[in-house]
């Protein structure tokens, strides 16, 4: 293989690898990411949230969901029983977004996988 064929080569291998990140690929991270300004943080890992209880203002509210546990947990959101919008499959050390307009009133935000929420994997949500 010529010098300038190896290289060729090289050059492909970093683009394709660079390609997901590009794109906006979920990507777990090694260590978590401190959230940007106006971000509501949220750490989840086994079977609790951190924080638990949570106060924000009504309208567009950005959450960034990190999984700081071992398994995968889930984040979803409900108000009187129904499901206003959830972020699935968050693994081990990956951080998802999820921004959703909330009005005023009591939310809960639980893990409903298989055991978690049972087991304390649930928040309070206070909208004002």
């Amino acid at each position: 293989m010529t010098r300038s064929t190896l290289v060729a080569r090289l050059l492909a291998l970093a683009v394709v690898a660079a390609i997901p990140a590009a794109c906006g690929a979920d990507q777990p991270t090694g260590s978590p990411t401190p959230a940007p300004s106006g971000v509501v943080a949220i750490t989840a890992s086994e079977f609790k949230y951190d924080p638990s209880t949570l106060t924000v203002p009504a309208g567009d509210v950005r959450f960034a969901v990190r999984n700081g546990g071992n398994i995968e947990h889930e984040f979803e959101i409900f108000k009187d029983g129904s499901v206003v919008d959830e972020l699935e499959g968050i693994v081990p050390g990956l951080t998802k977004e999820l921004t959703v307009t909330l009005g005023p009133g009591e939310y809960t935000y639980v893990c409903k996988l298989a055991g978690h929420e049972e087991q304390g994997m649930k928040g309070t949500l206070t909208v004002n």
